[in-house]
C-alpha cells in the first residue's frame, strides 16, 4: 500500500524528469508499476524507493522508475482507420520533397514508427522515406532499435505488409520476427523529451503525436503541441489520438477528420 506521501514524493520526481503528474486517483497503478522495482531493489517501502532514486547510486534506478511510469501499451497499426487515411492521402497528395520525413514522437517501443514505414516503403520505395521516433524511456527506445517483437503481436499487421516486411525469427529468436531491412534502415530513434526537444532538428511531413498528451496538464498539452507544430512542415499531417482532440481552434491546424489535422498558414 503507498501512502498520499509516498505518492506525492514520488509523483513530483516523475513531474520533473518527464513533465507528467498522475492525477491522485492513481495512486494504485503508481503502486502497482513499482511493486516489483521494490523488490528487486530491495527497498521495503515506497519511502526508502524515493530516497534510493534520489540517491547518487539511484541513477540507473532513476531510469528503471521513468521506464516503469511512462512506457504504455502500444501495437502495429494502432487505430488502423489512420493508417488507412494516411495511405489513401498520401497516394493522393504525395508530398513534393524527397525524402518524406515523418515523426512518431511517442514512439515507445517502435511499432507505430514500424508501422508508418512500411506504408511509406510501399508508397515511396527505394528509400526515398524516412521515419524518426523518439520517447523519454531509453528502455523502449533500445527495444524499438532492436525490432525485435513477440510473434504474437504480427497478427495486428495488414497481409500485404506481413508478408513483405516481416521476418520470422529463428533459433534463439523462434517466437519472434523483425522487420525487414529496408524498413529498419529507415529509421531513427532517439531519447528525447517532449517538453525539451534536443535531438529533432528538423521539419517533417508527418507526425504521430498519439495517447501521450492526456497524461499532462493542459497548460504542458499546449506546450507539446507548440513543440510539435513548429516542427511540421506547411500543408503537413498531425495524428492525435483518439480521445486528444484538440479542445481550442487553432489558425494553423486544419481538421480533416477527428484527431487528424494539416497545417495551414496561420
Amino acid at each position: 500500500m503507498i501512502s498520499e506521501q509516498e505518492f506525492n514524493q514520488l509523483n513530483r520526481i516523475l513531474e520533473q524528469q518527464t513533465g507528467i503528474r498522475l492525477a491522485r486517483h492513481k495512486c494504485d497503478i503508481m503502486a502497482s508499476r513499482l511493486a516489483n522495482r521494490l523488490r528487486v531493489t530491495g527497498s521495503e517501502s515506497y519511502a526508502q524507493y524515493y530516497r534510493l532514486i534520489l540517491s547518487e547510486q539511484g541513477t540507473a534506478e532513476l531510469n528503471k522508475f521513468i521506464d516503469k511510469m511512462t512506457t504504455h501499451e502500444t501495437y502495429f497499426f494502432r487505430e488502423m482507420s489512420q493508417f488507412e487515411f494516411l495511405c489513401t492521402y498520401l497516394k493522393d497528395k504525395p508530398p513534393t520533397r524527397s525524402p518524406v520525413r515523418a515523426w512518431s514522437a511517442a514512439a515507445s517501443t517502435g511499432e507505430e514508427a514500424y508501422s508508418i514505414a512500411m506504408i511509406l516503403e510501399d508508397l515511396f520505395y527505394n528509400r526515398s522515406w524516412h521515419v524518426y521516433g523518439t520517447d523519454i524511456s531509453q528502455t523502449a527506445i533500445s527495444m524499438a532499435q532492436e525490432a525485435c517483437f513477440a510473434m504474437s503481436t504480427v497478427s495486428k499487421v495488414p497481409t500485404k505488409f506481413k508478408k513483405a516486411y516481416c521476418l520470422k525469427g529463428f533459433g534463439i529468436h523462434e517466437g519472434s520476427f523483425s522487420v525487414a531491412k529496408q524498413i529498419k534502415e529507415g529509421c531513427t530513434f532517439n531519447v528525447d523529451n517532449l517538453l525539451a526537444l534536443k535531438t529533432v532538428d528538423y521539419s517533417f511531413d508527418i507526425i504521430f503525436l498519439r495517447n501521450i498528451l492526456i497524461y499532462f496538464d493542459e497548460a504542458k498539452q499546449l506546450e507539446i503541441l507548440n513543440n510539435v507544430v513548429k516542427r511540421l512542415n506547411h500543408a503537413g499531417l498531425l495524428f492525435l489520438g483518439h480521445s486528444e482532440a484538440l479542445r481550442y481552434k487553432r489558425d494553423d491546424l486544419e481538421m480533416l477528420k477527428p484527431c487528424i489535422y494539416k497545417k495551414i498558414a496561420p
